[in-house]
């Protein structure tokens, strides 16, 4: 008998990933959600180091820039609601002073390159076709000219400005396939040895509409198809295909019922372990979960020796995990040994 719904069984990977790899991930909330994912599980992995960002053009563009890491500067930066700025990244970045938000914007850009450099597997996921341009004639007052326009530009993120000061934009599958296609093929030529990943992202984003979504979110597809089309090398996993026609149903979205839940979330992270980790490496993150389910456990009785006992168990465990798979647990030691 059929089950009663669509089951999505994503194509095996040419490629399977073991803790040996070290992992970059690019992109919108739900690739950051599976970048923990790899981090809980401690794989080796840089996650968003320009914070979220959901369109081909600013996700092509912090590439690019991690291949030339060109430090960013004050004139970079635009002062707005008491916090400094860059329209290259996510809301996290932003400081109160110039000097704090520069060090933690170029701090990251350093060492999210050198990972690149050193990357065996690299993860794109893709939230929508629309972009917002920044217009040159004017910024709101108490802004400082930002020192990067000419003309204009798009934007990672508009920091809550006023939308006055920017025009809305769709991407056409072709400017995508540009756009990506030259990153992507530049990404291949410097750095031979590394594999790409691409997914879109199941977050369907209304804010411009149902129909707008829809046409954003098929952009995005037509424009990876016509990647594949023209050789250029990436996997693609259906994270989008997975939540929206296997999962479907709106128990597997969180309140504002655009979002996966912690369970859709889960469900496409164990289909990405099937499709892409190595069996060997699978088997030994079912070990690791006994492990940081102990370290998260809060004890009724934590000074009993049986608690005690307990812990000293798990502790040996770690250790042994530590010498056989050069694996960190440092915050997992701490949570068990405050109770010895």
């Amino acid at each position: 008998m059929k089950p009663f719904r669509t089951v999505v069984t994503p194509e095996k990977s040419p490629f399977l990933i073991s803790h040996r790899d070290k992992l970059v991930s690019i992109g919108s909330c739900f690739s950051e959600n599976i970048g923990k994912k790899f981090g809980e599980y401690k794989f080796n992995i840089n996650v968003n180091p320009f914070g979220q960002q959901y369109n081909p053009h600013s996700i092509a563009a912090a590439i690019e820039r991690l291949l030339e890491p060109v430090l960013y500067t004050e004139k970079d930066l635009v002062y707005h609601d008491e916090l400094y700025h860059s329209f290259d990244h996510h809301g996290s970045f932003s400081r109160s002073t110039v000097t704090e938000t520069l060090q933690v914007i170029n701090e990251n850009l350093l060492q999210a390159s050198e990972d690149l450099k050193n990357a065996t597997v690299l993860f794109l996921t893709f939230g929508t076709s629309h972009v917002f341009e920044l217009k040159n004639e004017s910024l709101p007052e108490g802004v400082k000219e930002w020192g990067n326009v000419k003309g204009t530009r798009l934007v990672s993120n508009c920091h809550k400005l006023s939308g006055n000061h920017f025009v809305k934009l769709l991407l056409s599958p072709e400017e995508i396939f540009l756009t990506l296609g030259g990153t992507l093929n530049k990404l291949s030529t410097v750095y031979p040895q590394l594999k790409i990943v691409l997914t879109v992202s199941p977050v369907r984003y209304f804010a411009f509409g149902h129909h707008e979504n829809t046409v954003s979110k098929a952009h995005l597809f037509s424009a990876i198809h016509e990647l594949k089309e023209r050789d250029i090398a990436y996997f693609y996993f259906p994270a989008y295909e997975l939540v929206m026609d296997d999962l479907r149903d709106y128990r597997f979205f969180a309140e504002d019922m655009l979002h996966p839940n912690y369970q859709a979330t889960d469900y496409v992270w164990q289909k990405l372990c099937d499709a892409m980790l190595e069996p060997k490496t699978i088997l030994l993150m079912r070990d690791m979960d006994e492990l940081l389910l102990a370290a998260r456990h809060k004890p009724r009785n934590p000074t009993s020796e049986a608690h005690k006992k307990f812990v000293r168990k798990n502790l040996e465990k770690l250790a042994k995990l530590e010498k056989e798979f050069a694996l960190v647990f440092d915050e997992e030691r701490k949570s068990l040994e405050k109770f010895l």
